[in-house]
């Protein structure tokens, strides 16, 4: 009897040794939490200093967004093993530094992910499309200053756009309570084929409301 019980305490310290190992052997862990800081210093990035954001993305994995200095990291992390989490397969955004009063990109998905570091901005302006076949779109959003996400990718496969081809992503520009530019972001061609002139990305002046160019209608 005393044998069988040792036995018992034997397989079962056995099981938990075994389980450790597959964890570590496949980097496991046990909240989305621990996947993404897990992640940070794999990549030799401190820990966020906090988790800005959470959603839930079209493919099932879950994201995260961390705030970095001067920017924001970004880890999608998948559930396994019923109560486990990793870090989700296609790859991770990781540190995306934000330069300017308003920056961002677009994630996997092609929602839009980022920053507004200026307090006159109020609105932002995005811009899709390319030069082949004039196929344009804008979509306007309300904004406030901190974190921006705007899950606009549904809208632009809607619209035809591939969100493989990030190249789609032409222009953005953010403007004050009253419609008047603040800065703006993308190919001096794009900004001029836009606005009829040039324009510095971080505009000290008050410029003219955006205006659509009578081609692109």
């Amino acid at each position: 009897m005393r044998k069988r019980k040792w036995q018992t305490i034997l397989y079962i310290v056995l099981i938990f040794v075994l389980f450790g190992f597959h964890i570590c052997i496949n980097q496991l862990h046990f909240s989305p939490e621990d996947a993404f800081y897990a992640c940070e210093r794999g990549l030799r990035y401190p820990p966020s200093e906090e988790i800005l954001l959470k959603f839930e993305g079209d493919d099932g994995a879950t994201v995260l967004v961390g705030s970095q200095e001067e920017g924001l990291f970004v880890v999608p992390v998948e559930r396994t093993h019923l109560f486990l989490w990793r870090m989700a397969s296609g790859g991770v955004d990781g540190y995306q530094k934000m330069n300017a009063p308003l920056d961002g990109y677009l994630t996997y998905q092609g929602n839009f992910l980022g920053m507004c570091q200026d307090e006159r901005i109020t609105e932002m302006s995005l811009i899709f499309g390319n030069w082949g076949d004039r196929n344009w779109k804008e979509f306007v959003y309300p904004v406030e200053e901190g974190l921006i996400f705007i899950e606009c990718g549904k809208e632009l496969q809607k619209e035809g756009f591939d969100l493989v081809m990030k190249d789609n992503f032409a222009y953005m520009e953010g403007r004050n309570a009253v419609g008047e530019v603040v800065c703006w972001e993308g190919e001096d061609g794009m900004a001029r084929a836009l606005r009829g002139g040039h324009y510095t990305r971080d505009a000290k002046e008050v410029t003219k409301p955006f205006v659509t160019a009578p081609d692109m209608e």
